[in-house]
């Protein structure tokens, strides 16, 4: 079907809003040519110009107001009621802390696009690689056993950051099971080396210091007491080579 001259004319200024370019060329041509139809009036043929000028004025700001209240809500809800309630909902489901429920709301607003994201990007320190290979060294040490502040006041780091250093297969003590016996004939030491002292020629079971002495050179040597000393590592395969029957 073939259209109309107003159907034809309407595409055609539609068509050329859309080029910012022509459109404003085609209104400066168009403000020239008011302008000079203007000049070349005068008298009642001014006034009636001026008049209509006004009218068309005044029907395009009544069409503008029309459009603006014609224009359907973009909110969603049907009434004011079931916003207000919806909006107690999410209110009562937010944390009570003013900070957390900033960040709450911050990041839905981020989501959905109300606002733009945020670039930031949090940066962290790393430790350097001597460092992690010092404290993985530091767990695999058969003489230490417990960790003691103020030891190494030269390292800054903290409790967390050495504890996920640790390697697995180092199993943390309160993980171990007890290999002490608990009973009442075996609670400690003492109570073992004064059974076996019925059954010892000697004083070398009567207590646990003349015990240990009798096995090290010296008690305060910490070689002798880890067994690497040369001297004194076969002195209780020396000493406990008679069989003893309970």
């Amino acid at each position: 079907m073939a259209k109309t001259n107003a159907e034809r004319m309407k595409k055609y200024r539609e068509k050329r809003k859309k080029d910012s370019v022509k459109y404003e060329t085609a209104k400066a041509k168009a403000r020239a040519r008011n302008n000079s139809i203007k000049t070349k009036l005068s008298g009642a043929s001014l006034a009636e110009f001026r008049s209509k000028a006004k009218l068309r004025q005044r029907k395009c700001r009544e069409n503008k107001i029309k459009r603006l209240i014609n224009k359907p809500s973009s909110s969603s809800f049907k009434t004011r009621q079931s916003f207000s309630k919806s909006l107690k909902k999410v209110k009562s489901s937010l944390p009570k802390c003013d900070g957390k429920k900033k960040v709450v709301i911050q990041h839905l607003a981020e989501k959905f696009g109300l606002v733009p994201k945020s670039k930031h990007q949090r940066i962290t320190l790393q430790l350097a690689d001597k460092l992690k290979i010092d404290i993985h060294n530091f767990y695999q040490r058969d003489d230490i056993s417990y960790q003691l502040p103020d030891e190494n006041k030269s390292v800054d780091l903290s409790r967390s950051s050495f504890a996920d250093l640790r390697p697995a297969f180092v199993v943390s003590k309160s993980a171990l099971t007890h290999r002490n016996c608990l009973c009442v004939y075996h609670e400690n030491v003492r109570l073992l080396l004064r059974d076996v002292d019925k059954y010892v020629d000697g004083t070398q079971c009567s207590s646990l210091s003349t015990f240990t002495d009798s096995l090290v050179c010296s008690t305060n040597n910490e070689e002798c007491m880890f067994g690497c000393c040369s001297i004194c590592e076969d002195f209780f395969r020396k000493h406990s080579g008679k069989c003893f029957k309970w």
